[in-house]
């Protein structure tokens, strides 16, 4: 018994040292026959040694990848790879392939995956190639040498890159290609140590980064710390952003912004566990100075931005976001036509506050509103303008607006209040021969109105819903009244003493939108000297324009044609014309009279005047609160419940 006890021990302590001895040796042969009997097109030189304990690696002078038709994937020389057993445990059961270190003195490999995330490369835990593929995290990359072709579908990445390690541990790498579309090149470098693509327990250093992206006439650079390169895991630097637009730029990062003049840009970026930060931002667009705090949270399934938009935005700016940056694509219109970004508008949230210190609106004849603050909400592609509240010439605007792009045509509700308003401190005359301010007063405006359409022309030519507008406490050029009635004799008169402004009785516009074109139910300027009705439509379906201006006098004239005035024509070419029926009558008049005596043809010019009543303003307007919550139902504004709120 005792010899067969010594006899098993002395074979367990043979066997243990042979492993030892074989382990320390890299088991001469076994890796290049393992990588031939795992059929994954590994080829190995005879010289490679795979150790398995304490430390597993694999050591080869040569290590090459083809693809199932035999194509080369990758070939190294003088490669190091090592793993935990853990890792590929984990891989077995459908994690991605997660490698320690891979180096080698020199790579030359094309990655590729098509749309459905299938490669040739054999990183399938299962083999089978047709399957998605993720990429693999690699936690340290030391390549002296190499060079890579990459075609990625899912990240939508097209591309040749060179890379290298210095001696110290240096690293560069230089890529050319294309992303999301966009060409661009990407130079950086880093120090040691830095992760190409790491998950989130690998517990690696930050260590420093220089990066610069190159597109068209844009340029993104970055300077600061990060513990891996492709997932920016760690990253906390300084960002310094010129492009041509903010479209542009946030297109190759899957983020949804205007598109605008050219933008500058500078902040601290940091990212983390798929959250990233822009705080401290400061931005040119075109000649609005911006700035802000920004969160873009990328766990979501459509990922999220909330932050603080602060400044002084001049609204030209935003004409290309609008499409009034370009003409109409058909002749004889002014409104634009060009499609908007809709679609893009469902590929992520958003919850941003927006404080400006004023809103430029890009006209020396209309003021700026200053301030305005209104909360944008995005969310599952309805994109909500809450709790609009603007300064405006002494008054206050107040509404909100809704776009829903889940419809086709895209669904538009829009409800806005004015009130206060002084209509000569926001819209700035041209004066001349008239009295300085030739119309005074304070606006009061409701608006309630719905529309469809991809663009600004579909919009305003399918709007529907009431207009009221009131000019409360109210004067108006006396020269302005008599030229609309033409009144020649007074209007001389007026001109010659100086032009004096006459109280308003009442001047109101109220009316209906169907179908793009307004149609006044009550349009009235009236006086102590005239009465002045207007009648007609504007039409922005057509873009057509039909309006009927007839001046009441209310006192006695020499020579006057008191005919009404024709406004017709189109938006582009409006015409303003004498109605032909009344102009004929009073020349008929003119001629009858002039037979009998030559003088006399002037009577036919006198006009009386008319007993007309003063008109009272109808003063039962809704409150501008109940204006500004009437573009839909209260239930449809309360805030969304996901993802959290802007900072």
């Amino acid at each position: 018994m005792r010899f067969a006890i010594k006899a098993v021990g002395a074979a367990a302590l043979a066997l243990v040292a042979g492993v030892a001895g074989m382990e320390w040796a890299g088991w001469p042969g076994v890796a290049p026959w393992l990588a031939t009997r795992a059929d994954r097109g590994l080829q190995l030189d005879g010289d490679a040694r795979l150790h398995l304990l304490l430390d597993p690696r694999l050591q080869a002078s040569r290590l090459a990848v083809t693809g199932p038709a035999g194509e080369p994937l990758a070939e190294a020389g003088t490669v190091l790879l090592k793993w935990r057993w853990a890792d590929l445990w984990a891989w077995r059961r459908g994690a991605p392939l997660r490698l320690r270190l891979v180096q080698a003195e020199r790579l030359q490999l094309a990655w590729q995956r098509d749309a459905d995330g299938r490669t040739a490369w054999p990183v399938q835990p299962s083999g089978q190639r047709q399957e998605r593929a993720e990429l693999p995290q690699i936690d340290h990359l030391i390549i002296r040498d190499g060079q890579a072709s990459l075609d990625d579908q899912p990240l939508r990445l097209r591309g040749d890159a060179r890379f290298s390690t210095a001696a110290d541990g240096h690293w560069q790498a230089d890529l050319q290609g294309q992303l999301r579309g966009q060409q661009l090149a990407l130079k950086a470098e880093a120090g040691a140590g830095l992760a190409l693509l790491a998950p989130a327990d690998a517990g690696l250093p930050p260590v420093q980064l220089r990066a610069e992206l190159t597109q068209r006439e844009g340029r993104l650079s970055f300077e600061g710390t990060a513990s891996s390169l492709l997932d920016a895991r760690a990253l906390d630097g300084r960002l310094e952003v010129r492009g041509r637009s903010l479209a542009d730029i946030g297109r190759p990062f899957n983020i949804t912004l205007p598109r605008t003049p050219p933008v500058t840009l500078s902040g601290r970026l940091q990212h983390a566990a798929g959250v990233w930060q822009l705080g401290g931002a400061q931005a040119r667009v075109g000649q609005s100075q911006l700035a802000g705090d920004f969160y873009f949270d990328t766990r979501p399934a459509r990922p999220q931005l909330s932050g603080l938009l602060r400044g002084g935005l001049r609204l030209a700016d935003l004409g290309p976001a609008v499409g009034a940056d370009t003409r109409p694509s058909r002749p004889g219109r002014v409104l634009p036509d060009r499609p908007w970004d809709l679609p893009s508008l469902r590929t992520m949230d958003a919850r941003v506050a927006v404080a400006l210190n004023q809103l430029d609106l890009g006209t020396p004849k209309l003021a700026p509103l200053s301030p305005v603050n209104v909360s944008l909400v995005l969310e599952d592609g309805v994109l909500d303008l809450q709790h609009l509240h603007a300064g405006i010439a002494g008054g206050e605007a107040t509404g909100a607006v809704r776009l829903d792009t889940r419809v086709a045509p895209p669904q538009w509700t829009l409800g806005l209040g004015v009130r206060g308003m002084a209509i000569e401190q926001w819209l700035r005359l041209p004066t001349r021969a008239l009295a300085d301010d030739p119309v005074t007063g304070r606006l009061r405006a409701d608006l309630d109105l719905t529309g469809r359409g991809r663009s600004p022309a579909e919009l305003l030519g399918s709007l529907d819903g009431p207009v009221r507008l009131q000019l409360d406490k109210g004067q108006i050029s006396h020269l302005l009244t008599e030229a609309v009635g033409l009144d020649l004799a007074q209007g001389l008169a007026v001109w010659l003493r100086g032009d004096r402004k006459l109280m308003l009785n009442c001047a109101e516009l109220a009316g209906r939108f169907k179908a793009g074109a307004l149609r006044p139910r009550t349009a009235v300027v009236d006086n102590r000297d005239s009465r002045i009705d207007i009648d007609g439509r504007i039409n922005f379906a057509d873009e057509s324009l039909d309006l009927r201006l007839k001046a009441q006098p209310k006192d006695f004239s020499l020579l006057t044609l008191r005919t009404p005035l024709r406004v017709q024509g189109t938006l582009a070419d409006p015409r303003v014309a004498l109605e032909g029926k009344a102009l004929g009558g009073k020349a008929i008049a003119a001629i009858a009279l002039g037979a009998l005596a030559s003088p006399a043809a002037l009577l036919a010019f006198v006009d009386p005047g008319e007993d007309v009543p003063p008109v009272r303003c109808d003063t039962a307007a809704p409150p501008a609160a109940a204006a500004s919550a009437a573009s839909y139902p209260a239930a449809r504004q309360q805030p969304a419940s996901r993802g959290k709120a802007a900072p």
